[in-house]
């Protein structure tokens, strides 16, 4: 039992043993001995002194008095407060720990395509792919730069011809001669990237073959995702122009990867190997590129599409808009998706419309074919023509950079 309980039970007793008092007296006979002690004489007030002794028993007796009833309730409730207490803060903890659950699960669960709309998103609807139609007094520029996880996000920059003439002496440069000059002049951080380019080592071409003759200390097998990203990049940056790339050492022999091993085949640049599907990939610093799942790659173009409609992990989101359901058709050099209900695109954010629009445009250039869409409500959107098959693209995720 409670010390608080067992002395209100104690208390309680003490008051039942006590004597009662009885006063058999009648009214009157009390208010006439009142009456005869004087009590109803007026009497000038008495002002104590500030050198009078004397103690004053009646305000000391109702202080005491009142001191002993608040420690009495005191004791009454102190348990009760003790406990409103240690419920608060279990309240307050519990009330902490969902919220933060509640930020975890609003960042970490990515099963559900609809959150697609948790992400910062630009607000522009202009379209980032390029084409050959494109190139009129400009130089393509492609690189693969180093994203915020170690993968390469395939970049492209069109470079005046006036200023690839400045810089080289000719406005038909091979894309390793582009590369070399261009490269080093890149402020990768500033752009939001990491610093990664040019690449360590000597890079030498011989026709449609580069030979990248790498240091001891280059690093790029330091872990599986340097490795991966060394490769991403050498797609990225060199698979427009090249079929393949052999790596080897200073000696002139094959290099030995650490999580690979020897690489006694040259590393292909094109064909089945950048077969790949095009998600949503969004750097810390708010930008969104289109770019390979990890670069996952497909037999043929309907398991790439397929594979774009479910979210594969919390690097890489589906650019395919929440609810949309869709079939593939795949008829020799052009595929057709068939949006199942009649997509109106006017009803999304323009933004995330584009990015499922050219992501699906840069997925079946991957297998170098053209798409046509079926069922779209509007039949020019954004610089899209949607009654036809639409042109192949040679690079995506423009950006602006002045050189």
């Amino acid at each position: 039992m409670k010390k608080e309980r067992w002395d209100e039970e104690n208390l309680e007793q003490l008051l039942k043993q006590a004597p009662k008092v009885t006063d058999h007296r009648t009214k009157d006979e009390i208010f006439n001995r009142l009456k005869d002690d004087g009590a109803f004489n007026e009497q000038p007030p008495q002002i104590q002194q500030p050198n009078q002794k004397g103690i004053r028993w009646a305000p000391l007796l109702v202080s005491i008095a009142s001191l002993f009833i608040i420690v009495l309730i005191g004791a009454q409730f102190l348990g009760n407060d003790q406990s409103i207490s240690m419920e608060q803060n279990t309240f307050d903890m519990a009330t902490t720990e969902s919220e933060e659950s509640a930020k975890m699960s609003r960042t970490e669960d990515v099963s559900d395509p609809s959150t697609i709309s948790n992400f910062s998103l630009d607000a522009q609807a202009e379209q980032t792919l390029i084409y050959e139609s494109q190139l009129e007094g400009v130089t393509l520029f492609k690189i693969g730069l180093a994203g915020d996880d170690a993968e390469s996000v395939p970049v492209s920059i069109l470079i005046p011809n006036e200023v690839v003439v400045d810089k080289l002496g000719t406005d038909n440069p091979t894309t390793l001669e582009l590369y070399k000059t261009f490269s080093p002049l890149l402020d990768e951080q500033m752009m939001g990237f990491n610093e990664y380019h040019p690449l360590k080592g000597e890079l030498r071409e011989e026709g449609d073959r580069l030979i990248h003759t790498l240091p001891d200390d280059h690093g790029y097998d330091t872990s599986s995702a340097t490795l991966s990203n060394y490769f991403g990049s050498l797609v990225d940056t060199f698979g427009n122009s090249y079929e393949e790339v052999q790596i080897e050492d200073a000696k002139g022999e094959v290099v030995y990867f650490d999580y690979v091993g020897e690489t006694a085949q040259s590393f292909q640049l094109k064909g089945e190997q950048t077969q790949y599907n095009y998600f949503m990939y969004q750097m810390r610093d708010g930008a969104v590129y289109s770019s390979p799942n990890f670069r996952m790659t497909f037999p043929n173009v309907t398991e790439a599409i397929d594979n774009m409609t479910t979210e594969a992990n919390d690097i890489y989101r589906t650019v395919i808009l929440p609810g949309i359901s869709l079939k593939v058709e795949d008829e020799g050099d052009i595929v057709t998706v068939t949006f199942e209900q009649a997509l109106d695109l006017e009803q999304y954010d323009a933004a995330q419309a584009m990015r499922m629009i050219e992501g699906l445009i840069l997925t079946a250039a991957s297998f170098d074919k053209q798409i046509k869409f079926e069922k779209i409500v509007q039949e020019n959107w954004s610089g899209f023509d949607f009654t036809k098959p639409l042109e192949k693209p040679i690079a995506g995720n423009l950006l602006f950079y002045n050189f």
